[in-house]
Parts: structure tokens; sequence; C-alpha cells
């Protein structure tokens, strides 16, 4: 069973990228903290084509991208997006929710902490000669 960790919405804020440009983006909120991922690269995570970076969000009048905090990746079985953060903590939604949040028939969609026992496996991204580091 998955525990709930938190939820992914709409940006209701115009946010401000690193280039200084107006920017549409969606807000995940993890464990009372905000992060952002720009729509576009959402949708192309979504397509299995990138990799969606996962952007603390800061708030000085406008809200602004700050610092990259992690990343945002279609899952091997294409029925979950995954999160994967610097700090080494992981996350996941599901496609289906995420897709009714993107064309608004639904608020919000929830966001669950993955178990460690799924964390310490063979990570997609760890090459033959790599091994996984084990969380502490």
């Amino acid at each position: 069973m998955l525990e709930k960790a938190g939820y992914i919405q709409k940006s209701r804020m115009i946010t401000i990228d690193e280039a200084g440009n107006p920017t549409e983006i969606v807000e995940v909120v993890i464990e009372g903290r905000r992060y952002g991922i720009q729509t576009d690269e959402l949708q192309q995570a979504l397509r299995g084509i990138i990799s969606a970076r996962t952007f603390k969000l800061r708030t000085n009048w406008k809200q602004y991208v700050s610092s990259l905090a992690g990343i945002a990746y279609l899952s091997n079985s294409g029925r979950a997006l995954n999160f994967e953060f610097i700090d080494g903590s992981k996350f996941t939604t599901s496609i289906d929710s995420l897709r009714s949040l993107l064309t608004r028939r639904s608020p919000y969609a929830p966001v669950a902490r993955l178990p460690i026992s799924t964390t310490l496996g063979a990570h997609p991204r760890v090459g033959s000669a790599q091994r996984a580091l084990p969380h502490l």
C-alpha cells in the first residue's frame, strides 16, 4: 500500500522561469514543500521523451523558479510518473490522475511515497558496472 505524501495542482500564479520569462507550471506539494514543473516539459515526460526538471519554488511578490530539486520521469510500466529528488526521496503519481488534472477534469492529482523496498532495487538508469547506493 502506498502512503499519500502530497498532491499536484495547476499553478494559480504566474511563474517566472530562470530566464525571466513568465511560464505555465504545475505545482507539486510534497510533505509541505512546494516544487514546480513546467507544463511543456511535463507533457514530454508523459510521452516518455525526456525527464522533466523539478524546481523549488519561491515567492517574492511573484512566484519564481528557484534551484533544481530533482527530476520526474515515466515509470517502466508507463502507468505512473515517478519523482526522484536530489535528497534521495522518491514519489509517484498515476498517469490517469495527472492527465485528468491537465485536462481540468480534476482539481488535483495525489502523490504517494514509494516504499523503501522498491527504491533499493535495480535503478533504471544504473549501468551494468554500477550499483545503487543503499539509503541510510
